[in-house]
């Protein structure tokens, strides 16, 4: 399944927020949609980046990246159910990493389990 890796640091595109809020309905880290997506726009307007990836156009997984400088840390991903099993999280974060790789960050923190297992598996956990 081919994704793209897409980058936002605001959610003024309402389709894109909608997706997101419904995506993160899935997600048992937040009480609900609505409460992750105010949370996420408090965050990105301070160091964050939520990155997203898309297949045909449709929102299937997400993740937070935070920081500033040479560290980021990377949190709440989210890949949505029909979508999981599938390496969806793996290839996101790892994307996640060569783009913020650009842009001169070197060490990548994880913020749960399970970006730390895949941050793991493609050589970016930070030691």
């Amino acid at each position: 399944m081919p994704i793209t890796v897409h980058a936002y640091t605001s959610l003024d595109n309402e389709e894109i927020r909608t997706q997101l809020e419904r995506l993160y309905d899935t997600s048992p880290e937040f009480g609900d949609g609505q409460d992750a997506i105010e949370q996420l726009e408090q965050n990105l307007a301070q160091y964050t980046t939520v990155y997203t990836a898309e297949f045909n156009t449709k929102i299937i997984g997400a993740i937070w990246c935070t920081g500033q400088g040479e560290s980021k840390i990377l949190e709440y991903i989210v890949v949505h159910p029909a979508n999981r099993g599938r390496g969806i999280a793996e290839r996101l974060v790892s994307e996640v990493c060569r783009m913020e790789e650009a842009k001169g960050v070197t060490m990548f923190e994880p913020g749960c389990g399970a970006i730390h297992r895949c941050l793991a598996h493609i050589g970016k956990l930070s030691v």
